[in-house]
């Protein structure tokens, strides 16, 4: 919501447009991350974070996008090895992944 403050005039105005500008602009950041978060949630990994960010949110959108380009390369490496055993009968591929690390390094060690 928008604080709406009637009859205030001047620095008060000033202050109450800022604030209600602030809010607005971190309701936007907060949905474009939840939108992004709920279609990787639901097997989309095309979307990315697009709205402007500075400080901590914009940290949190580098990571979010980072991890979003990460499953995505994960799943097309995981597909094609998957294809070249199921289809081609091919052994011995393996899923190669950049950048990764933790549980997803052994994941893809293991594909």
């Amino acid at each position: 919501g928008q604080a709406q403050v009637p009859g205030v005039a001047g620095v008060w105005r000033e202050l109450t447009d800022s604030v209600n500008g602030m809010a607005g602009n971190l309701t936007d950041q907060v949905r474009n991350i939840a939108g992004v978060a709920t279609a990787v949630a639901r097997g989309d990994l095309s979307q990315k974070i697009t709205v402007d960010a500075r400080g901590e949110i914009l940290e949190l959108k580098n990571t979010l996008n980072t991890m979003v380009d990460q499953l995505s390369n994960f799943a097309e490496q995981v597909t094609l090895v998957a294809q070249e055993v199921g289809t081609e009968g091919r052994l011995g591929g393996q899923a190669e992944v950049q950048g990764v690390s933790g549980t997803w390094k052994d994941l893809t060690q293991s594909v």
